[in-house]
């Protein structure tokens, strides 16, 4: 006779939001100002404001002068790539962001839709609480844009994918790979429960990596806070293919609800198997998880320690398993720590040219009009992007080598500096791939806009441009400047 579960489905109360910031029971969730400040108010009473610019949140825990923190950043100071990802009311998308020189991760939610809400508040409040800690996800801001009701969340850019991506790349993950991706992702758990959260949906989607190997934990949209390490959650959230047996039958669960998950996922990365019948649906899954004994690796497919660290990991009793700072000191995670493991090797599996090609073309273009936009005194920083062989073509005008490129570029910044102080904003940005191994085709369009002197003389503010780089790698792997076209539109 299968076993009895007596699921609670209930719908999770991760916010009390209140509108006019007073009492947490009042109906209204959201305000909008009319200047396009979207205000919300947590359950602990943390005010959270999302503008156009930026966001900020005001906090007596907060160790500012005021308790209020501002994180600066908007649609404007970045630069949208693609979409990684798409939902039915969220959108992923990769950008860069110049000021910072480095791709960013931008999750875009529909701020109208309750539950998105509670889950993007659920995520802000956690990430706003996370310093840059190993094995974590880096916050790096969220802002307000009003003509789309959307709220975004600028997190670090992990460009090797999840461990979902990986191990469908490779099947399964060799132990001493794996090994140092799980002491990261513990580390993470210890910070986590420290803080007394239960993420309550660690699976190989929600573990993110690198090229050079680092891994961090990700979305933390229906993460749970206890007040203390003895109190208990009693919702039903996450992904029940990882979710632990005791919170699968409805009985009260905590940290170790973490760990249950990490060994379920790690267990699959190693071989290549999710370890129960999926298929069957989520009621026969569940009724696996509850009544069967614990899944361990195939004899002789995995190591003793691997195999010990996921069987601890995989107690049904959730007050046998062992928490992350104990698992940090097993067998399986010592023996790997002093023995030299190449992930940047092992990364290659998930390796894209074409994408990393295109990324060194942002960058060399990002750094190229950032320093044409900082004036002269930075000009000797873009001698660096071009050789002697170089060409420039600049309206009509061509020279070659460095040499007499960083001349033509010094009398267009004078020329600029006589006018007011240039800004070159790019407005959008095409990069094709040319047949030779590390070349590409750059195609920018943009506005040239004068501050200053320029715009007081009846003359207009902005320049519409087109330019055009051909880019080269070099034998020590940098890009520079081989071809440069420059014309003014208008």
């Amino acid at each position: 006779m299968p076993p009895r579960l007596g699921l609670v489905l209930e719908s999770p109360r991760l916010d009390v939001e209140d509108a006019g910031f007073a009492r947490p029971d009042l109906e209204a969730s959201i305000s909008i100002t009319d200047a396009g400040t979207l205000q919300i108010l947590s359950k602990s009473y943390q005010a959270y404001k999302f503008t156009k610019d930026g966001m900020s949140r005001t906090d007596s825990t907060i160790k500012t002068p005021n308790g209020h923190q501002f994180y600066k950043i908007s649609e404007q100071d970045v630069r949208i790539l693609k979409t990684l990802g798409r939902g039915a009311s969220s959108v992923v998308q990769k950008a860069y962001f110049p000021a910072a020189s480095k791709f960013v991760a931008i999750k875009k939610i529909n701020c109208f839709e309750k539950e998105k809400r509670h889950q993007m508040m659920n995520d802000v409040k956690a990430l706003c609480d996370i310093p840059n800690v190993p094995g974590l996800v880096q916050f790096i801001g969220a802002y307000h844009a009003p003509e789309n009701g959307e709220i975004a969340i600028v997190l670090e850019y992990m460009n090797g994918g999840s461990l979902s991506d990986v191990t469908a790349q490779v099947k399964h993950i060799p132990e001493d790979v794996l090994s140092r991706i799980t002491a990261q992702v513990l580390q993470g758990l210890v910070f986590l429960h420290s803080r007394h959260t239960v993420h309550r949906d660690i699976k190989p989607a929600n573990i993110l990596v690198d090229l050079d190997g680092g891994a961090k934990i990700t979305d933390f949209g229906i993460s749970a806070f206890v007040d203390n390490t003895l109190a208990v959650c009693n919702t039903f959230l996450g992904t029940v293919t990882y979710m632990s047996p005791e919170r699968i039958n409805s009985q009260p669960y905590s940290f170790p609800a973490d760990i249950w998950s990490l060994g379920l996922a790690l267990l699959e990365c190693a071989t290549g198997q999710y370890p129960y019948d999926a298929s069957v649906g989520p009621l026969q899954l569940m009724i696996q998880v509850v009544g069967e004994a614990a899944p361990v690796p195939a004899a002789g497919t995995c190591s003793e320690e691997f195999c010990d660290f996921i069987s601890q990991c995989l107690q049904k009793d959730p007050f046998k398993r062992p928490s992350a700072d104990a698992l940090l000191k097993h067998a399986f995670i010592q023996k790997f720590a002093e023995q030299p493991v190449d992930l940047k090797i092992f990364m290659k599996c998930v390796f894209n040219p074409e994408e990393w090609l295109e990324e060194m073309a942002v960058v060399v273009t990002s750094r190229y009009y950032s320093l044409m936009s900082a004036g002269k005194d930075k000009l000797a920083l873009l001698a660096a992007l071009y050789t002697d062989e170089s060409i420039l073509s600049y309206e009509g005008v061509t020279v070659r080598g460095r040499a007499a490129i960083m001349a033509h570029l010094k009398g267009i910044m004078a020329l600029h500096a006589a006018f007011g102080r240039a800004e070159h904003k790019v407005e959008h940005l095409d990069i094709q791939k040319l047949h030779k191994d590390g070349c590409a085709l750059v195609h920018v369009e943009g506005q040239i806009k004068l501050h200053g002197v320029g715009a007081g003389l009846g003359g207009s503010e902005r320049s519409v441009f087109a330019e055009a780089f051909a880019l080269r790698q070099s034998s020590r792997g940098e890009y520079y400047i081989t071809n440069q076209l420059f014309m003014l539109l208008r």
